[in-house]
């Protein structure tokens, strides 16, 4: 405990002989959140605190000098959870790399799905259980130059935990100089005024008093913007995006759906994002507690299509991870392959197998091509390990040796697959272990579940040859896809193992 500054080493200490944890100093200061208490604001604004948790949609809060320490928390008196994705600090443009040797993390409690004092800076989870004023916070050893800290939620519908969430910034003097609550006055104040730029209208704060006045003037409001966006971009500014997002609902009673000006305005901010940043899947998955049913998503992918084409941006496609460029596998094929080829000399080195899986390979039994809906490629890999708890130093060794060879690794979650692109072409290949445990083999399965197979699915692979290059693939490969996708994997169905229950859908 060393390098941990003197206000916190007693609170490591209670925590670990199994004490109370007192919070330390920085948690529970709030900006002033007055006119979220008023009656009108959950109907103007219902998704006030929005933020996302992508590239492309994410909470930034200006730094002002050094950094030594950051808190995440909810309000004192309020129950609930932080559950967050991760950090990242930027000094002009560039990010600051924050080694785990040089941090130390604490937080009031430890969801059971998230070991404490996870890597905040390493995407994953940042996870507190459901309890009264939960709050996370991260102490540097040295602080660190910064301009920005940029906050990632959880990208699915339970992103609305973080609605009440503020983050207060620590300078080298362990003084408190930035302090942001996504639902403070000056949060309020700021949409309103944006609005009023855009439409034109007098939206001032008054209108906040009456719920029935705010009822009515949300109506009007989003009508005005959804007919705006018919024109073309409402704006190109990240932050005006994120805070127009505060109204759209974002979670509703099971009887209600978004008007027809609600799904416009989402339409219009995804295909945003899409514009902004080309390459990301969008913030679709935020908005999973209105998306119910397969009608519901086509409602969506309609809207987002329509708003392309007034903005000035690309058709897409929604799939499960969000929305994509159509058949942006299709459009790329040779470079893909290539990619799968590189993927595959490069692992052979390291005496592992890389076999096509998933939907790369149903695309390829299936119709000879990648699947048009589909938006990455996965390559299975077996491991000499039984268990997770097994695997995780041997992927923790495979990753920087992959890193080494200059190719880009990145975790997209907590599970254990990751991503490596290719510094050839660009392109990235979505890697997932087997864990070869004898007769039976662990992997990532429906709803990426680890449960086990029979190893003579997978092992010892076979060799197919697809668009000119022999490629690896599972032993049995309609035994493995039927497997996976079940009896009718021939049968084409986009919404298959969908992230969240759809109601008009079996699985």
């Amino acid at each position: 405990m060393t390098n941990l500054p003197d206000r916190l080493k007693s609170v490591v200490a209670r925590l670990r002989s199994g004490g109370q944890v007192e919070s330390p100093t920085g948690v529970y200061l709030r900006e002033p959140t007055g006119l979220r208490r008023l009656p009108g604001t959950p109907e103007l604004l219902p998704s006030l605190g929005y933020f996302g948790g992508i590239g492309a949609s994410y909470l930034s809060v200006p730094v002002k000098g050094r950094v030594s320490q950051i808190n995440a928390h909810l309000p004192a008196k309020f129950t609930g959870q932080v559950d967050l994705r991760g950090f990242e600090l930027y000094a002009a443009g560039k990010p600051v790399r924050v080694e785990p040797a040089a941090q130390s993390v604490m937080q009031s409690s430890a969801a059971p799905t998230q070991p404490q004092g996870a890597d905040p800076f390493n995407y994953g989870t940042l996870r507190t259980r459901r309890e009264d004023g939960p709050w996370w916070t991260v102490s540097l050893a040295q602080p660190v130059e910064a301009d920005e800290l940029r906050v990632y939620n959880r990208r699915d519908g339970w992103g609305v935990r973080s609605r009440r969430l503020t983050i207060a910034i620590a300078d080298a003097d362990d003084t408190f100089h930035t302090l942001r609550s996504v639902d403070s006055d000056s949060s309020v104040e700021r949409t309103l005024a944006l609005v009023s730029r855009l439409t034109g209208r007098d939206v001032g704060r008054e209108v906040l008093e009456s719920e029935d006045a705010s009822r009515q003037a949300h109506v009007e409001i989003v009508a005005d913007l959804a007919r705006l966006a018919e024109k073309g971009l409402l704006t190109d500014d990240a932050e005006e995006q994120r805070l127009l997002t505060a109204l759209v609902p974002t979670r509703l009673a099971e009887d209600a759906t978004l008007s027809d000006d609600e799904w416009a305005l989402a339409g219009h901010l995804l295909a945003a994002e899409r514009l902004r940043v080309p390459a990301t899947a969008t913030s679709m998955q935020a908005y999973q507690l209105v998306l119910r049913s397969t009608t519901d998503l086509r409602r969506l992918e309609t809207a987002v299509n329509r708003a392309a084409v007034a903005i000035g941006g690309e058709e897409a496609v929604l799939t499960r991870h969000g929305f994509r460029d159509v058949g942006v596998l299709r459009k790329h094929s040779a470079d893909y392959v290539t990619t799968m080829r590189h993927a595959t000399e490069l692992l052979a080195e390291q005496g592992l197998p890389a076999m096509m899986a998933y939907g790369t390979l149903l695309g390829v039994v299936r119709e000879n091509d990648f699947l048009a809906h589909d938006d990455d490629v996965d390559m299975l890999i077996p491991l000499e390990a039984a268990t997770r708890e097994e695997a995780e130093p041997v992927l923790a060794t495979l990753r920087a040796m992959i890193a080494e060879r200059g190719w880009k690794v990145s975790r997209p979650n907590n599970q254990l697959n990751f991503h490596i692109t290719d510094p050839a072409t660009r392109l990235h290949i979505d890697l997932f272990p087997l864990l070869v445990g004898g007769a039976e083999t662990t992997l990532h399965m429906e709803k990426m579940k680890l449960r086990p197979i029979a190893t003579s699915l997978v092992l010892p692979p076979t060799e197919l040859t697809f668009k000119g290059a022999n490629l690896l693939a599972p032993a049995d490969p309609e035994g493995f896809l039927a497997e996976r996708y079940g009896p009718t994997w021939g049968t084409p169905n986009p919404f298959y193992d969908w992230p969240w229950k759809l109601s008009d859908t079996e699985d």
